[in-house]
């Protein structure tokens, strides 16, 4: 049992943060925090807490899940987090800093997926080639193999996300990663120095252990495909505590970790791993040939039909794909939609996909026989690299052989993604919910779980977040609200139009809408004297704003593209204090811009969800199907909590001051709504909030 006195020792004014730690302030709320989380290990009870900018959430969970491994040596708790940022600021700040004002000796470590660490042997096989530039490497790298080797010869981790953002795309980089297929575990010569195995052997020995929200989702999947219990080690060693930090982006990520995808990029890679990598060690030859040696009973009529059914698949593949959207869709779509969107119904297709659905049988026919076979001892690795290709064989028989009859899972959703090239589609399948999926793999199998982030509440109440996990059936379900300690009702600034002048996004009006961006964004920068943060819902508006006001705004004016890394560009936006950032996505939340170079943050429109969003559609519509009002129940409720993360950029540290503008007229018939779930911004009151005034308003707050 964790002793709540011990917390006030830790919290409370003149306590042990405050004595150790420079600039550290007592809050209420943070100890209050501290003790729902210390309910719910005591109690073996669930909880969500929403804990605002500057409350020391992180603190707040991590002395409790401190206390619980001294109490209980042999008990474990796992931190799952979304982003590379806050789990460098556990490992490297918060947690080091806990364990030694408590001075135990409470071991921690981080242990991310495989693919998110460099193979060693992979790494030295491939350096190889150009050992005679090896001066080069410690002096001027120029390639992105000398750099990448560079970083490899320094790196304590082996964590991918260490290299800059660019050389994370590079090709040298994905044949250098870990992957189960290839690994040789104990047999590589290079096993001892191996980053993934001792991260592993690390999470073995720690009580506390930092990770990711996939890693976490792929743990929980194996244990109940292999009907494993949670006192047992499959990735993560044995554990019964789970805290889920940034716990607002759980039912995305759990809702694409579950869909199945069949796509030309994926099978062409699929390919190559059989019939386009030679290995050395087997006389050249390619993973195909390999596994019909393995079996004796194999005929070269099987490894002939092997090939060939391949072959007949990439190709059919390849029309049926491009044929499946067509120009009608395209027109009326984007770039998602659900499969009964399209003019052709799918079923009228069903002769194609039962022609790839016997490519696949064949396939699969084969690779079984190929497998079935013992092989030699050293023949383990291609063992394991065969039966993942068949994983994967399968898992396209499963998606075409449900796409057949679509109309009879309502629990699933079927919908295509692509882009302006035809060979860019997609076809999906995801989880209507993922509700009872997290409820049944995690929730109900683990002693205490606590989902923590800024932004749970949509609204008054925690319903929507709960109805999307599946934490509303725990009826003890312990919750807790600490709103931002900081002053925003003195240094925080919320400006949206309230009269005639102000423009409602809707798509009928694009063109007009972007000059009424330009015009506001153009005026409210040049009052702010640069330092602005402009956010937008769509790379489309993005672009256009962009090329309006890229000569009328004095400062230096930088954009988020695709490929562009969001830490490098928030670097240079810091870097230069005037400067002006254009962003979508990744910059709505996770970004950390304290002081003067974030004083002005602009949302240019309400961020409802995507109307093509083809998961929230089909679940919209299941919920009016049921009755209810899907506008309350999901699209309402996930553009509160979307505007709190954007809004939650201004304000960082006490000392921060800045102004909020919500461009989007629509702010106005919301803002009751949204009022109750952001932090007391100043807004102006008893007269119009005309957008002419804005300009004037935010020089007068700032200046």
């Amino acid at each position: 049992m964790i002793d709540y006195s011990q917390l006030e020792d830790i919290f409370a004014k003149g306590g042990l943060l405050e004595k150790g730690l420079e600039n550290f302030e007592k809050r209420d709320d943070q100890l209050s925090m501290a003790w729902d989380v210390a309910q719910c290990y005591n109690e073996d009870r669930k909880g969500v807490i929403e804990a605002g900018t500057g409350t020391g959430k992180s603190y707040a969970y991590l002395a409790p899940a401190i206390l619980h491994a001294l109490e209980d040596p042999e008990d474990r708790t796992v931190i799952a987090t979304s982003n590379v940022a806050l789990q460098q600021q556990l490992m490297n700040k918060d947690l080091p800093s806990l364990v030694r004002l408590l001075g135990t000796d409470v071991s921690y470590c981080l242990l991310l997926g495989r693919a998110r660490y460099v193979c060693t042997s992979k790494m030295l096989n491939a350096v190889s080639s150009f050992r005679d530039r090896t001066e080069a490497l410690f002096s001027e790298a120029q390639s992105d193999e000398e750099r990448i080797y560079a970083w490899f010869r320094s790196t304590a981790t082996g964590i991918v996300e260490e290299l800059d953002h660019p050389l994370l795309s590079s090709p040298f980089l994905s044949r250098v990663r870990c992957d189960r297929d290839s690994c040789t575990k104990q047999r590589c010569r290079h096993f001892s120095s191996c980053f993934y195995y001792n991260a592993l052997e690390k999470a073995s020995k720690s009580r506390i252990i930092v990770t990711n929200h996939a890693l976490l989702f792929i743990d929980s999947s194996i244990r109940i495909e292999n009907h494993e219990d949670y006192d047992d080690t499959v990735i993560l060693p044995p554990y019964s505590r789970l805290i889920i930090d940034e716990c607002h982006n759980i039912d995305k990520a759990a809702t694409e970790f579950y869909s199945l995808s069949l796509d030309n990029r994926s099978y062409a890679e699929l390919w190559r791993k059989l019939f386009a990598i030679s290995f050395k060690e087997k006389e050249g030859q390619h993973l195909a040939d390999i596994l019909s040696s393995l079996n004796r009973e194999a005929t070269a009529q099987d490894a002939r039909l092997l090939e060939a059914s391949c072959s007949a698949f990439g190709s059919q593949l390849k029309f049926f794909l491009a044929d499946l959207i067509g120009p009608e869709e395209r027109r009326k779509f984007k770039s998602q939609c659900l499969v009964t969107d399209t003019a052709e119904s799918f079923s009228s297709r069903r002769a194609d996909v039962m022609a790839l659905i016997s490519c696949l049988d064949d396939i699969r026919r084969v690779l079984r026989i190929f497998l079935s076979g013992k092989g030699q001892d050293d023949d383990e690795i291609y063992v394991r690299m065969g039966r993942s290709v068949l994983e994967s064989f399968d898992s396209y028989h499963t998606l075409l052989s449900l796409f057949l009859e679509h109309d009879a899972h309502r629990d699933l959703v079927f919908h295509y993604r692509y882009g302006s090239d035809r060979d860019s589609t997609v076809m999906m399948i995801s989880p209507l919910s993922v509700a009872s999926k997290l409820n049944e793999t995690i929730f109900s199998r683990l002693s205490t779980v606590v989902c923590t982030s800024a932004t749970v509440k949509a609204g008054k109440d925690f319903s929507y977040f709960l109805a999307q996990t599946g934490l509303d059936s725990f009826p003890d379900l312990i919750t807790g609200f600490y709103a931002s300690p900081f002053d925003y009702e003195h240094n925080a600034l919320l400006l949206y139009p309230d009269g005639e002048d102000g423009m409602g996004f809707n798509i009928g009006s694009r063109k007009a809408y972007s000059h009424y961006l330009a015009s506001l964004i153009t005026d409210a920068v040049s009052s702010s004297e640069g330092s602005a943060l402009v956010l937008f819902t769509s790379n489309e508006m993005m672009e256009t704003v962009y090329e309006e006001v890229k000569d009328r705004i004095s400062t230096r004016l930088l954009i988020q593209r695709r490929g562009t890394s969001a830490e490098k560009l928030r670097r240079e936006f810091i870097e230069d204090e005037s400067s002006v950032l254009f962003g979508v996505r990744s910059f709505w939340e996770g970004i950390d811009v304290p002081g003067q170079a974030l004083k002005l943050l602009i949302i240019t429109q309400l961020p409802f969800p995507h109307v093509e969003d083809p998961v929230k559609r089909s679940r919209c519509e299941a919920i009016a199907a049921a009755g209810e009002n899907p506008y309350m129940k999901i699209e309402l409720p996930e553009m509160l909590i979307t505007l709190k993360q954007g809004l939650g950029r201004l304000i960082r540290s006490e000392s921060d001051r800045g102004v909020a503008v919500i461009a989007d007229a629509r702010a106005k018939r919301y803002i009751s709504l949204i009022r109750a779930c952001i932090p007391p911004y100043s807004t102006p009151e008893g007269e119009m909030l005309n957008v002419s005034s804005f300009a004037s308003r935010i020089e007068n707050f700032l200046y």
